[in-house]
């Protein structure tokens, strides 16, 4: 009994700090480190902006499409039937998801982040074993080809219209 008791001393210690007028809210949480409330409403209220929905269709105007951004909530992007799928992570950011069924016949799939927008890209037909095997996908205006370099490695090379290209090296993992 005498081991239980500074563990139940704690336990109602912790209980007595909910009590002392913390309502666990962000706001309250953000008050208590020194931020104010509106930055972190602010922040959440960004983050809530941010679209989850993939679309087709060009980068936003004045975005540099050579500087693909973390592809963040992608809850609300629909890549189709898939037998599976591959990621490409550079420097421990995600960039690109892909997508594309068992069937050989059919296209895939992929999503980049452009410009704060997700973009949905399409590849040639050629299944899941395609994607797996590096392939070119196309949006509006430019393509992103990855190739596997080695075992969960690869290279994701991005081109313009003008034919301007920039390649990354990172991680390409497919399931």
């Amino acid at each position: 009994m005498r081991r239980f008791l500074p563990l139940t001393l704690l336990l109602l210690a912790a209980c007595g700090e909910r009590e002392s007028g913390t309502d666990g809210s962000e706001s309250d949480f953000a008050s208590r480190v020194g931020t104010a409330s509106t930055q972190a409403s602010s922040a959440i209220e960004t983050a809530a902006a941010i679209p989850s929905k993939a679309v087709k269709g060009p980068p936003p105007e004045g975005a540099n499409i050579f500087a693909p951004e973390k592809l963040g909530d992608i809850g609300g992007v629909n890549l189709g039937p898939r037998a599976g799928g591959c990621t490409f992570v550079a420097n421990g950011t995600e960039l690109l998801i892909a997508a594309a069924p068992a069937d050989r016949a059919l296209p895939g799939k992929g999503v980049v982040r452009i410009g704060g927008k997700l973009i949905e890209l399409d590849t040639p037909p050629g299944g899941i074993e395609a994607v797996k095997a590096g392939t070119s996908f196309r949006g509006e205006g430019f393509t992103v080809a990855v190739r596997p370099t080695g075992p969960g490695k690869g290279t994701m090379t991005i081109t313009n219209g003008a034919g301007q290209s920039k390649a990354t090296a990172g991680d390409y993992v497919c399931a």
